[in-house]
């Protein structure tokens, strides 16, 4: 797994910002599928992990939509307050 950066990070970030949460407290990473494994759809996996709480949520990467978009509707719906 790989620590998300750069302007994917900011996608999420901006998202943790405006449900006024901290962006530190967030730890999120990308896991590609296996060279050689055949899917249908996907490339890989997206796990966002609250640190309070310890909630994590996995998001299907390469499918529409993005999985900072459905990030975002969990954090609408208070996905990872306890």
């Amino acid at each position: 797994m790989s620590v998300i950066f750069g302007s994917e990070r900011s996608l999420f970030d901006r998202y943790i910002v405006t449900a006024e949460l901290s962006v530190d407290d967030f730890e999120i990473t990308k896991e590609r599928d296996a060279p050689g494994i055949k899917k249908l759809i996907g490339t890989g996996r997206v796990t966002v992990i609250y640190k309070p709480t310890g909630i994590s949520r996995h998001y299907r990467d390469g499918l529409f939509p993005p999985p900072h978009v459905e990030f975002e509707r969990e954090l609408k719906k208070d996905k990872f307050k306890t």
